[in-house]
């Protein structure tokens, strides 16, 4: 199970709707990915990070994910909710990893990660982008080092 790397964390609400489950009654696993972006999103926002700021304030194209995981402990249905529990376990240069926990009550129902790469874009050649460090205010923020890790 991933730690906590630095103390900050952000517990979202998601409710399982029927729109959610397969035929078997069970949450269909493709919706996991689908709220970790979404808890990601207010992670950054209980930090004070607005999704436009990643844009406008530090010129990032975005904040890809190169990676992705879940391990699914538990199955969940219709009509339950999870606590999602998510924060940065692991930082690098220009990547960090945010896992997010599903917890319905005491029960873990899943565990998944999201590495995601801070980029900058080229105004000549729109398509193209480029890793980039971390801001330093994204990682206080977010509970980490200023100056982070070499290499990563």
């Amino acid at each position: 199970m991933a730690e906590n790397a630095n103390g900050f964390s952000n517990i979202h609400k998601i409710h399982v709707l029927w729109q959610d489950c397969d035929p078997a009654g069970i949450t269909f696993y493709g919706n996991y990915f689908r709220w970790m972006d979404e808890a990601s999103y207010f992670l950054f926002k209980a930090a004070g990070i607005r999704w436009e700021d990643w844009g406008k304030k530090w010129g990032a194209i975005g904040i890809p994910i190169i990676s992705v995981n879940a391990d699914f402990r538990s199955p969940s249905k219709f009509g339950d909710e999870f606590d999602v529990e998510s924060f940065v376990s692991e930082w690098g240069n220009s990547s960090f990893t945010v896992t997010h926990r599903f917890n319905i009550g005491d029960r873990l129902a899943a565990e998944g990660f999201e590495k995601r790469v801070f980029c900058l874009g080229d105004p000549a050649k729109p398509e193209k982008m480029s890793s980039a460090p971390i801001p330093d205010e994204v990682r206080k923020a977010l509970g980490g080092e200023i100056d982070g890790p070499p290499n990563t």
